[in-house]
Order: structure tokens, then sequence, then C-alpha cells
């Protein structure tokens, strides 16, 4: 059904999780693997004051780096499986917006990428990178959860049951 799937990276342990999902589902639907690293925009007018320039400077040459870093775990994931894989790294201060171009401009037909565990008041404030690509790719999106991050949201409800309880 899917021939060609983007699996955009952070280089979290999270996204190197999801890059073996993503590999071990490739390889059984017989698709290839373009991996993407969004690499951060070098130039303080798009943060302002919010970031010293000698810190976005730090910051913006080692995104190269990290990128090879990045993306060589996903090469190497897809060497072993037998998928074929592009590797893209694009620079972009809006990485959701970068998932999406690069998987219309690379006719990707699925694109396979983890939601992190992060709820509440920082999701609210920082956003999701997922969420946006839901909402604006044409595309198909696979939102990948790992058991464990499930298993700690169960464990944290029936602890504030509990708790619920104890107080009625």
């Amino acid at each position: 059904m899917f021939q060609h799937i983007l699996l955009p990276t952070d280089g979290s342990q999270l996204s190197r999780e999801t890059a073996e999902r993503a590999v071990a589902f490739a390889k059984a639907a017989n698709a290839s693997v373009t991996a993407l690293y969004a690499r951060p925009v070098g130039n303080a007018d798009n943060y302002g004051d919010l970031v010293e320039p000698a810190v976005l400077e730090r910051l913006v040459s080692g995104s190269e780096g990290k990128s090879k870093e990045y993306l060589g775990f996903v090469k190497k994931l897809c060497k072993e499986a037998g998928v074929e894989c592009t590797a893209l790294s694009v620079v972009s201060d809006t990485p959701w917006e970068a998932i999406v171009n690069v998987a219309e401009d690379n006719n990707c037909d699925l694109i396979f990428m983890s939601k992190h565990g992060r709820g509440g008041l920082s999701s609210l404030l920082l956003g999701s990178e997922t969420y946006r690509v839901l909402t604006h790719s044409s595309i198909p999106v696979l939102v990948y959860r790992p058991p464990e991050v499930d298993a700690s949201r169960r464990k944290a409800k029936e602890k504030a049951r509990d708790k619920d309880r104890k107080k009625a």
C-alpha cells in the first residue's frame, strides 16, 4: 500500500525508537524511506532577543554534525534491514512545514513520526510539530507512540484516581 515513507527525526530517544518501528514497517511494506532532519535557521532575526547571538551560533554550527549523526542512525537501520534510504537535511525554523514540504516534494505517500509525550501546559505553550503536520498535510500521517508512553500515562491516571478515592 505505501511505497515511500518520510521519516522525520530529531535525534531523541523516542525518535530513534520510532525510526526502528518505521524501518520495520517499511521492510514489511517493501517501501523506501526518506529520512529527514530539519536544522535550525541561523538568522538572529528569527529569534529576536530570545536567544543570544553566541548561543545561536553554537546551536547552528553544531546542527550539521547532529544532522549527520541523526540521519546516519536511520541510514544504518535501513541498511541492516535491506530498506532503500535517502537522507535529507533541510534548514528550517518551522520543522512541521519542512516535513510537509519534503513529503510533497519527494512524492512520499506516508509520513511516519512520533508524538512526544508532552501534555498539558507544555504542549500548549510549545505546540506540537506532529499536530501541525497532521493538520496541514494532505499525505497520511502514522503517529507512533511507544507502549511505555501509554503505560506511564495509565499509571499516572490510576494514581490520580486512587488519590481522589482517598479524599472521598
